[in-house]
């Protein structure tokens, strides 16, 4: 199942439409603007990660408060991936697909960053084509 795309890339692909908007009541979360040091736990790879990743997501206008223990949880993954990748052991199939998953959840692959929409980008004052694909009235 393809997860719910946000009401404004609705509106700009124009399949924008009264059964599928957003409900009223939807959650919204503070934008982080200041991201804080890596949790103390983490190794220097999971640190890293924290560092590089987070202040790009900040960047990108994504990540939200609620999102800061997913993205640990990531760093840890990523840091558990590397230990092992660093002693040539294997990663099983649920590390890697839990690693795969978490990647996604932030848009971190290709295909997941044409999912995700960044909360400082807005839509177009115009939209010119909003009406691809729509009959024209008779």
């Amino acid at each position: 199942m393809n997860p719910a795309k946000p009401q404004t890339m609705k509106v700009i692909s124009g399949t924008d439409r009264k059964d599928r908007q957003d409900p009223p009541d939807m959650p919204k979360y503070d934008i982080v603007d200041n991201f804080p040091p890596a949790p103390q736990h983490l190794t220097p790879d999971g640190a890293e990660m924290w560092n590089k990743t987070g202040p790009q997501l900040v960047a990108a206008g994504v990540l939200q408060v609620v999102d800061l223990a997913p993205l640990e949880q990531l760093c840890f993954a990523w840091q558990t991936f590397r230990k092992k990748a660093k002693a040539d052991m294997e990663v099983t199939a649920s590390e890697h697909n839990a690693l795969l998953s978490l990647f996604s959840q932030f848009g971190m692959t290709p295909a997941a960053r044409r999912r995700v929409m960044a909360s400082i980008a807005e839509a177009p004052p115009t939209n010119r084509f909003a009406a691809n694909g729509r009959r024209k009235p008779s």
